[in-house]
């Protein structure tokens, strides 16, 4: 069984086995086990990696890869990836700007893009939801504090790394 996280370079990059989609990170990111009932019946990770950049600027992501059966893809629609969303959002999001669906062979994705405060400090604040055949992953992205250009540069690079594995492509062969 392959790890969750493949080493290259110094960069690490989340993909779990049963997981259609990848998120690559500079350096390892931190991954904590969390169930949703007492019983710990229903657990998943939850990916976390953060950088602080001159303490006026902070880059956060949160990320879930969950396996999913195929009937979920089609419940998933525009609307209800939408609405999924906002209500990930509604917390951190004070103001959101806009939301984007898009529908590929293989998977949807749904985007929000807002604003908010982490306490007294101005946020920009990027979710995202991918749903593939046999698996969803959820993306919750935070740039936090005052414009610097290496915060912006990573927070850019992170998000472009997210998307569907091309090693989930059929092959000729099959």
């Amino acid at each position: 069984m392959q790890s969750s996280f493949a080493q290259d370079t110094a960069q690490s990059t989340y993909a779990p086995d049963f997981c259609e989609f990848s998120v690559t990170f500079p350096e390892a990111p931190y991954k904590t086990r969390r169930c949703e009932d007492e019983a710990k019946a229903k657990c998943y990770d939850q990916i976390s990696y953060t950088k602080v950049f001159a303490l006026s600027s902070t880059v956060n992501f949160r990320v879930i890869c969950n396996p999913i059966g195929e009937e979920v893809k089609e419940k998933y629609n525009a609307e209800v990836m939408k609405s999924t969303l906002r209500a990930m959002t509604s917390r951190s999001a004070v103001q959101t700007f806009e939301t984007s669906f898009r529908e590929e062979e293989r998977y949807k994705q749904a985007g929000l893009v807002g604003s908010g405060l982490v306490g007294k400090t101005p946020t920009l604040y990027i979710a995202q939801l991918w749903i593939g055949n046999r698996s969803a992953l959820s993306v919750e992205a935070e740039l936090i504090g005052e414009a610097a250009d290496d915060a912006d540069a990573l927070f850019s690079e992170i998000l472009r790394s997210v998307g569907y594995r091309k090693d989930n492509a059929p092959t000729a062969e099959k």
